[in-house]
């Protein structure tokens, strides 16, 4: 009876963080993504999932700090470079196909004004800005089959729209583009920018 007792009163202090400016402030994010521009014709339908931490809980301008991970597959093979075979009467150049997964880590502070006088429940916008590390998993489909890793640094910006149901569940739409270019690099494998949809659901806690 006591051990009840102790879980239900752990419970009610939860459920009253939830509603307490100073209360527990961490959320998580879940959503599916969807390339777009240069990396559309190659990639299909991936996911992301992250860590957010939100600030401003009772103000219009809700604010959060996420730390997401996100991942999609090729569709197809891609070019991964070109190799020289025999084909029993000479040496002929082919291209080397590999199947691809991009994978980031990325953190960013997002801005969220919502169209109520309180982040509880309604319209809000969002407008972010971060960064994040792409890496690029080449698995070669040759004979000597093998795998290569490419990292890139891009500067990111976000836009979208969310509307909220209660203080602690939401849906978002977000756009995101991540720029290549300051890396300092000039060729890249799908253009000097990455940007992608996110479509999903925020807990907040």
């Amino acid at each position: 009876m006591r051990s009840l007792s102790a879980l239900l009163a752990i419970a009610g202090l939860g459920l009253c963080a939830q509603d307490n400016p100073g209360g527990n402030r961490m959320g998580i994010g879940l959503s599916a993504l969807m390339p777009l521009g240069d990396l559309s014709p190659d990639f299909g339908t991936g996911f992301q999932a992250g860590l957010q931490i939100h600030f401003n809980r009772e103000s219009r301008h809700l604010g959060r700090l996420r730390i997401d991970y996100l991942q999609t597959d090729s569709r197809h093979p891609v070019q991964a470079g070109t190799q020289t075979i025999w084909n029993g009467s000479t040496y002929v150049t082919t291209p080397l196909l590999a199947d691809s997964r991009l994978e980031a880590y990325a953190i960013a502070y997002e801005w969220m004004p919502h169209l109520e006088p309180h982040s509880r429940s309604g319209l809000f916008g969002i407008f972010g800005v971060g960064g994040t590390l792409w890496n690029e998993t080449l698995r070669n489909r040759s004979l000597y089959a093998g795998s290569d890793t490419e990292v890139e640094w891009g500067f990111t910006l976000s836009a979208g729209l969310g509307w909220r149901f209660s203080p602690h569940t939401a849906v978002e739409a977000r756009f995101v583009n991540s720029d290549l270019a300051f890396h300092g690099r000039h060729t890249y494998n799908y253009g000097p920018t990455r940007s992608y949809l996110t479509v999903g659901t925020s807990l907040r806690f």
